[in-house]
């Protein structure tokens, strides 16, 4: 991470933001969740979320703009699931993608007990699996399906 780049706790003042990334009923689904509706407003985003119960976290540059966001939760005792990652389309294709899971996986690693990071990617997402591959991910075919990959991370 450069000295610019940030990870903070999200705030409603990057509600907007966030929400306009998602141009689409297609990409809300692909990175939200089939529960969550196009156009996802701002003011109904961290209910959409459940950002009560899955903090989400933002990469912001030197002057705070929110350049991508993902979120956490724990799903074992020693797991956490790293989900909803994305990066700013104006802002995609300069490695902020790796900026972000660095860092959201260092912040995830804090929680106390958590050892397994985990995070489920399209499998026509070439870049973000490669992206996963090259920080550490395996493929757990067992957990995954035709759509979609289930990737684990040992700390370490």
């Amino acid at each position: 991470m450069t000295m610019s780049e940030h990870l903070q706790p999200v705030q409603s003042s990057h509600y907007a933001t966030i929400a306009s990334w998602l141009d689409s009923a297609a990409s809300t689904q692909r990175w939200a969740g089939p529960g969550v509706a196009f156009p996802l407003a701002p003011d109904c985003l961290a209910h959409a979320l459940e950002l009560e119960i899955r903090p989400g976290w933002v990469l912001l540059d030197a002057h705070d703009n929110c350049l991508g966001f993902g979120q956490y939760w724990r799903t074992e005792a020693d797991t956490a699931h790293l989900g909803r990652i994305i990066v700013s389309p104006q802002a995609r294709g300069r490695g902020l993608g790796r900026v972000l899971m660095q860092s959201l996986s260092r912040q995830a690693l804090q929680v106390d007990g958590v050892r397994r990071l985990t995070l489920r990617v399209y499998r026509d997402n070439v870049a973000a699996m490669a992206l996963y591959r090259n920080l550490g991910f395996v493929a757990v075919e067992q957990e995954s399906t035709a759509q979609l990959l289930f990737m684990a991370c040992p700390a370490g």
